[in-house]
């Protein structure tokens, strides 16, 4: 068994999760690799953005931070004024942690459209289900997979 992983925050996520598997010997092509994988991006974008940003939506120091480091400055003095400025961000929410932890910049897209194709090109994926854990973060989910009308 192979030693209990340590990420290490600054590193890329997909350099962190190739780490991993190689230290599990999960084969790329394999259903469990694909699975990990997922799980491992949930849960470090989950943590990350926790860790950053916090998890209360109702906290205007956490929208304002957001803000801030989306590059829209403000002054905002509520949360609806934050909401509005963040409205069009549209950003890949593993690009974003990850912006964070390493100051790497951000690439912003004009619409959620071009966010979506990025994000399958790239699998990019934060699954929606675990939203849910933080109010605060879902205000940057699209639609990733949409029926054939895309």
């Amino acid at each position: 068994m192979p030693p209990l992983f340590q990420r290490d925050l600054a590193a890329p996520l997909e350099t962190e999760f190739l780490r991993l598997a190689a230290q599990h010997g999960w084969n790329p092509d394999s259903a469990r690799y694909r699975n990990e994988r997922f799980r491992f991006y949930g849960d470090a974008v989950l943590q990350d953005f926790t860790r950053h940003w916090g998890d209360n939506d109702s906290r205007l120091e956490a929208w304002q931070a957001l803000c801030y480091h989306l590059g829209k400055a403000g002054p905002y003095t509520s949360i609806i004024e934050c909401k509005k400025a963040l409205k069009n961000v549209h950003v890949n929410l593993i690009d974003l942690v990850e912006s964070k932890n390493s100051a790497r910049k951000l690439r912003k897209f004009t619409t959620a459209r071009a966010l979506a194709a990025y994000t399958r090109e790239t699998m990019k994926i934060f699954p929606k289900r675990r939203a849910k854990e933080n109010p605060l973060l879902k205000q940057f989910l699209v639609v990733v997979f949409q029926p054939n009308n895309w």
